[in-house]
Formats: structure tokens, sequence, C-alpha cells
């Protein structure tokens, strides 16, 4: 299990720092709709507790591939299918199933670094399930018109988890 938890949590960060569609569109601050080839986004202005950090505009439960569940369940993952609504894409998905003691992670599963914080990821992980292939994806904002790029290379992820699992 320890080792699925480790991979899962790399190939999160993986998806996070990689450049599922490509988004390029003029955000507006108060309704930020973007394109994707699967369809449009809905995401939502989020200002951070932080003075050097400026707001960032979520993108919340982006699906990347087809939910593993039923027959799709220990399968490689396959491509998501395409929408035709605005996908609502302002609060966080599933995460995957996670061994949970007496509502705490194992500290032994994670870093030292991130057991200090443990308490405040366990709320995190309450809604699980197996249909979590999702992303969360942040864009950074500015003040004024400004054209934002995000690009994540979805066919190039599949293709490393289905080669290494």
């Amino acid at each position: 299990m320890g080792f699925w938890v480790f991979t899962l949590t790399w190939v999160g960060l993986l998806l996070l720092l990689c450049p599922v569609a490509v988004l390029a569109e003029k955000l507006d601050e108060n309704d930020p709709v973007v394109t994707t080839t699967y369809g449009r986004l809905r995401g939502i202005k989020k200002e951070l507790n932080n003075e050097i950090l400026g707001p960032v505009i979520q993108f919340l439960g982006v699906p990347y591939a087809t939910p593993p569940t039923g027959e799709r369940r220990f399968q490689p993952p396959e491509m998501p299918a395409s929408w035709s609504d605005i996908h609502n894409a302002t609060h966080f998905a599933p995460v995957c199933p996670q061994s949970i003691v007496e509502g705490r992670l194992p500290d032994v599963m994670l870093p030292v670094w991130f057991t200090n914080s443990i308490d405040v990821v366990s709320t995190y992980v309450q809604d699980q399930s197996e249909d979590c292939l999702y992303l969360n994806i942040y864009v950074p904002t500015e003040d004024g018109d400004q054209e934002v790029r995000v690009s994540i290379l979805t066919e190039y992820i599949l293709r490393l988890i289905r080669k290494y699992g």
C-alpha cells in the first residue's frame, strides 16, 4: 500500500509540474472559464494568506482519465471523454483510497517534513473513491489583462502510467 501512495504522490506532483489540454484565454477574474481539448472548465479565484504570493485561479477536480471503476478497475488509464457543458472545477474531487488509522494517516508512509501537518492533511483524504483520477490546477494571477497558458501533457503522462503502472 505504501508503494502505491508513494507512486500516486509522485504522479500527482509530476502532473502538476508537467506542461490535460492547452488552456489559453483571457481569464475573467469573476468567472474564470477556460477551454480545453475536452471541454470548458469553470474555476474559482482564491486569495492566498500570504504577503508575497498573489491570488491564484483554481481549477479543481479536472478529469485526466476515464474513471477506473467497474470493468476498468486495474486497467491502464484511458483518455477522458469530452463534455459539452461547462465543467464546474471549483471543488476538490475524491482522493484515491488511502490507509487511514483512527482518522490519521500512518506517519511511516510520509516524509518527516510532512508529518508536522498530518492533521491538516488527513482532513483532505476523508472523501475517498476509486474514481480519483483528477488534477487540481493552480494558475497565478496578476493585475490587469493577461493571457494564461497552462499545458499538461495528458497523453505523455498516461503513457508513463501505462508503462510503469
